[in-house]
């Protein structure tokens, strides 16, 4: 083979290389998700918990999933609206013009959106009003792309001054506490099908790095963490990994039900 085919073999090898990376630390998109999604509209009836994911990695299937089958998981409606705001920037006249009782936050970072000062203020607010704020993945920081969220971590009693990664987990978590955000997923484990990461502190581990928040299941020995924050009426979940991405059924999107009609208030 002549020098100059070897370094193209090698430049290719590199650049594969630097792909592979990438992909790693955000979910690969499929061509589904790359076209802008199409939301068909409903008008939700009075007892229905209405969700906005707000600037964040892309849609799944998982969320329209739930807006027609949501009765597969519970009593309680829900209404997801994965559109309007999920690649756009917002105000707080926007969180309350949406009318929802719960802010989706699905892998922000990891999709390269950075939120400016007034969104974050956007969100505490509406959160400290009495919503529900549902945060996964990479939240709050991915270092890679200089992508700096972590002003968004008091929302979940997580602290603003930590450093953050990511590594890949195993997936399963066991149950650390009893909560609502379990019902209907029997055993004292839960095996995810979503993303295989976690977001953690740079320290490698959760432990000790919880702040107010509390933990309610783990992997990896707290390299994956499932965590919940309360504060008067606001409530903060987050969860570490990424359990939207590319699921349909199962614990999961029993999960995701869960966080979405738990601690919504009416």
């Amino acid at each position: 083979m002549s020098t100059k085919m070897l370094v193209t073999s090698f430049l290719m090898l590199m650049i594969a290389s630097t792909a592979a990376i990438a992909q790693d630390a955000s979910p690969p998109r499929s061509g589904r998700e790359e076209a802008p999604a199409v939301q068909q509209r409903t008008e939700p009836s009075a007892n229905t918990v209405a969700a906005i994911i707000v600037k964040s990695w892309g849609s799944n299937p998982v969320w329209g999933d739930l807006n027609v089958n949501w009765s597969t998981y519970g009593t309680i409606p829900v209404f997801i609206d994965y559109t309007t705001l999920i690649n756009s920037d917002f105000t707080y006249a926007d969180l309350v013009n949406s009318n929802a009782d719960v802010v989706i936050l699905s892998d922000p970072a990891g999709g390269k959106q950075q939120y400016s000062s007034a969104e974050v203020a956007a969100i505490a607010k509406y959160i400290k009003a009495g919503h529900v704020i549902v945060g996964t993945f990479l939240t709050f920081q991915y270092p890679d792309q200089g992508i700096d969220n972590r002003a968004l971590a008091p929302i979940f009693g997580l602290s603003s001054s930590l450093s953050y990664t990511f590594v890949g987990i195993s997936n399963e978590f066991t149950k650390v506490a009893n909560a609502c955000l379990f019902n209907k997923i029997p055993g004292p484990s839960v095996m995810s099908n979503g993303y295989p990461n976690s977001q953690v502190p740079s320290s490698g581990s959760w432990i000790g790095n919880l702040g107010s928040a509390i933990a309610g299941a783990e992997s990896d020995n707290y390299v994956g963490v499932l965590s919940g924050y309360h504060k008067k009426s606001a409530t903060a979940i987050y969860i570490s990994s990424m359990p939207e991405y590319q699921t349909l059924g199962g614990d999961d999107e029993q999960f995701l039900y869960n966080a979405i009609t738990c601690y919504a208030k009416k």
